[in-house]
């Protein structure tokens, strides 16, 4: 009977605190990342501001755009990284440099930037560029694009949104998954998932990125 009454108690001590790690670990699991931020600006390439082409020029307009990034963000919120829209703005752009866009060429357009025949207001930690073709393309972030830029057609097999996302995705250290098209970085799916150890990547690029600009 002492032999029962000893173990009672302390049986209950382990239940008790075999609860209180269950509750901490759901508090942990369920304890919300740090957000980090960064700007992003997008720039509607048009061949005349006044009348553009619509064979060559984007057919978005700015409030498809702030539509479009609260869509980027609803995908992003699961790394914790959020993107707050420093501008928007129309930039005309001559027609070669369309064509070669139109065709995923992307060094004349460059140059004009690097010599600053093309200006662009109010440059971004990131920067997206809005195209009325890419050659069948749904976006790119060109590998050497050292300012951290991507381009989107304005048709896109998947998503609007999924492909801005997935292009950020790139920007920030994600490469292409081969085997889950539920996954973000899959290409060409509607797939918006991150993994843990992308989610992992991606905050540490883009703290890195934050570090830099401020």
């Amino acid at each position: 009977m002492r032999l029962k009454n000893f173990y009672i108690p302390l049986l209950l001590f382990f239940i008790i605190a075999a609860a209180v790690l269950v509750v901490a670990a759901q508090e942990d699991d369920t304890q919300e990342r740090e957000e980090i931020v960064l700007t992003i600006s997008m720039y509607l390439l048009v061949d005349d501001v006044q009348s553009p082409d619509p064979e060559l020029s984007t057919e978005r307009t700015e409030e498809g755009l702030m539509i479009l990034m609260n869509g980027i963000n609803e995908v992003w919120a699961q790394a914790g990284i959020r993107f707050d829209l420093r501008t928007i703005a129309t930039v005309p752009v001559p027609v070669e440099v369309l064509e070669s866009l139109s065709q995923s060429e992307f060094t004349p357009f460059m140059q004009r930037l690097a010599t600053g025949q093309t200006l662009l207001p109010g440059l971004s930690a990131i920067n997206a560029f809005f195209v009325h073709d890419l050659n069948g393309i749904n976006g790119v972030a060109p590998f050497w694009a050292s300012a951290r830029i991507f381009f989107v057609t304005d048709r896109p097999s998947v998503f609007h949104r999924r492909v801005s996302a997935h292009e950020i995705g790139h920007i920030l250290g994600l490469h292409h998954v081969l085997d889950d098209p539920a996954r973000l970085m899959f290409s060409g799916t509607n797939g918006m998932e991150l993994s843990e150890e992308e989610i992992i990547v991606a905050r540490y690029v883009a703290q890195g990125i934050l570090d830099r600009v401020r």
